[in-house]
């Protein structure tokens, strides 16, 4: 951690950069393709951090943080030859890229939430904190779901080994956000987290760029002795404007999507076991009559974690499942999903150099039942359900140093 400024003339303050790089070789199978390259990211997430603090007296600060999260080992994102549907159960029941017509104009949906225009894409934020009346930050916020993941994941986090992504939802951080987090008492806080969405913001008369749903999320913790808790439960309402998936607004606008995600760990000083659990729903329903599809998806998943210290090493370990219901892009599809369970499995090791910098071995094997694989490409080449190759098992082994 570098302080790069402090001292103002009425009251103190100070900026510091602080950050992790992580980066390593990964070899293994990515639903029937090779993935051997050169990959950052296999067990903390790369970031540089930029954190100011400022002291306003009576136990109120101001703070701020701009996060960069560079792309260090394959800028243009071409690390691996796969791409995997994004046809599943984590997806509001919408097709990006589809032409619509809404306020008048022909547009092209983009459900991201991404900060496409601006560097970094991290945690970004400017807040006012009371010791005793809590905080409020506006920015682009984490979510408290994020932390109820992390808590089950463990060690993992969201990095090779943890489910992120395949067993647990994609639920990170929005744009457009401010959130309000209480003071801790006995151990328990509370925080509520608002994104306020975005109908339509053009990029030319014809074009949308960013098109968010509204997000709304409820996050409750405790942290005392051994034991950690965390539950969130968050609501994201798609656009009035949004595209359907086979020729209907039901199918895509006003989508209700909740997910309820609980998580805890127990500390028995040789080992912490951990536990998470998430569900998630939504209210798409049926197209028409024609094309009688429910879009309602539903979701199980739970998780299973160990981890245990020995000297400068860190074992863990990590099993979870995930069961999907109204799975696929076409009704045949959704019969032959629905009730598939998919499996995962996480095993990994540190090696503790210091406090800040170990070297890792992660590896994770995923079989991804429940997933419609149609749009899966594979060495260039579109899966199908009945012949695709559901199954991800890759190992890692890298360097992970913090600043």
């Amino acid at each position: 951690m570098a302080t790069l400024a402090s001292v103002s003339a009425f009251a103190q303050s100070s900026v510091t950069m602080t950050g992790i790089m992580d980066a390593g070789y990964q070899s293994g199978k990515e639903y029937g393709a090779d993935a051997k390259t050169v990959v950052q990211n296999g067990s903390r997430t790369t970031a540089i951090k930029f954190i100011g603090v400022e002291d306003l007296g009576g136990g109120l600060k101001a703070k701020f943080q701009f996060e960069a999260d560079p792309a260090i080992t394959a800028a243009n994102g071409n690390n691996n030859n796969v791409t995997l549907s994004t046809t599943n159960s984590q997806a509001v029941a919408t097709a990006v890229g589809t032409a619509v017509t809404a306020n008048g104009t022909t547009q092209t949906t983009n459900n991201a939430t991404a900060q496409s225009g601006l560097v970094g894409a991290g945690y970004n934020y400017v807040m006012l904190e009371s010791a005793t009346l809590g905080s409020i930050e506006f920015g682009t916020i984490n979510t408290n779901t994020l932390a109820t993941q992390g808590l089950g994941a463990q060690k993992f986090g969201t990095a090779i080994g943890s489910g992120y992504k395949k067993i647990w939802a994609e639920l990170t951080r929005y744009e457009n956000s401010y959130k309000y987090t209480s003071p801790t008492i006995s151990g328990f806080s509370g925080s509520y987290l608002v994104g306020v969405g975005n109908d339509s913001q053009y990029g030319s008369t014809s074009t949308v760029v960013l098109r968010r749903s509204a997000i709304n999320e409820l996050g409750l913790n405790y942290d005392q002795g051994p034991i950690s808790a965390k539950f969130s439960t968050l609501s994201s309402t798609s656009s009035a404007n949004e595209a359907p998936v086979s020729g209907t607004a039901a199918a895509g606008s006003n989508v209700k999507t909740t997910y309820n995600t609980l998580a805890a760990t127990y500390d028995f000083g040789k080992a912490k076991v951990g536990y998470g659990y998430q569900t998630s729903k939504n209210n798409a329903g049926l197209d028409t009559a024609a094309t009688p599809l429910d879009h309602s998806l539903s979701l199980k998943a739970q998780m299973y974690t160990l981890t245990a210290p020995v000297g400068n090493l860190l074992f863990l370990a990590n099993v979870g499942s995930r069961t999907t219901n109204n799975m696929g892009s076409t009704a045949a599809k959704q019969t032959a999903l629905n009730g598939q369970k998919s499996t995962f499995t996480g095993l990994g090791a540190h090696y503790n150099f210091s406090k800040n910098t170990y070297a890792y071995y992660m590896y994770e094997r995923a079989t991804m039942s429940d997933v419609d694989m149609t749009a899966t490409i594979s060495n260039g080449a579109a899966n199908n359900n009945s012949t695709s190759d559901r199954t991800r098992n890759v190992t890692a082994i890298g360097i992970s140093s913090a600043f």
